[in-house]
């Protein structure tokens, strides 16, 4: 007679230390600093609300590459009637569970000081590229969504590089937001 439990028994040890791994990576992640998140996860983004002088706001996640953002790449890699344009535009929304699907942000702000704004691109090592924005808010509102585009046309459709959602942001008249980009060519 065959013994059937050692395939169970397997499986059941495999999970919990895929668990207990994970565990522990998540609490390594928790326990790094901001610049150190950014080095051991190098497709990061950070959003900051300085209010009167002081951080009331500050969060760093992962950003999703959109379907066209590939594309865009491989046009560039392959010369397929791409010209040189810079990914470095940087939007804000009031959107909710970005997909890489987007094409755009479909609730970009347009107004209020929130604009899609050019930022200040630079290379920060051999493999990665940062791209800062800061806006000073004339309103009152909640900020969900950063995207990244290579067109500084607010609201244009087409040109969305990636998108990453952060927790509900809310900024009053005065506040500056800051967002900084991390992309990195080379696998995390």
């Amino acid at each position: 007679m065959k013994n059937t439990n050692k395939p169970k028994t397997l499986t059941a040890i495999s999970l919990v230390f895929a668990i207990a791994i994970a565990f522990v990576i998540g609490y390594y992640h928790g326990q790094l600093s901001a610049t150190q998140q950014e080095v051991a996860f190098p497709h990061m983004v950070n959003f900051t609300i300085i209010r009167n002088g002081k951080t009331v706001y500050n969060y760093t996640t992962h950003n999703i590459l959109t379907t066209i953002g590939a594309r865009f790449i491989r046009n560039i890699l392959c010369f397929d009637n791409e010209t040189q344009r810079q990914v470095k535009y940087i939007a804000l929304s009031s959107d909710t569970s970005p997909s890489k699907t987007w094409t755009k942000l479909p609730n970009e702000y347009t107004t209020g000081g929130l604009e899609r704004k050019a930022g200040t691109p630079s290379t920060i090592n051999a493999t990665a590229f940062q791209v800062v924005a800061q806006w000073t808010s004339s309103t009152t509102t909640t900020i969900k969504c950063t995207g990244l585009h290579w067109s500084g046309t607010s609201g244009s459709d087409n040109n969305l590089f990636a998108v990453a959602s952060i927790p509900d942001a809310s900024v009053t008249p005065g506040d500056i937001i800051q967002v900084t980009w991390t992309i990195n060519t080379k696998d995390g």
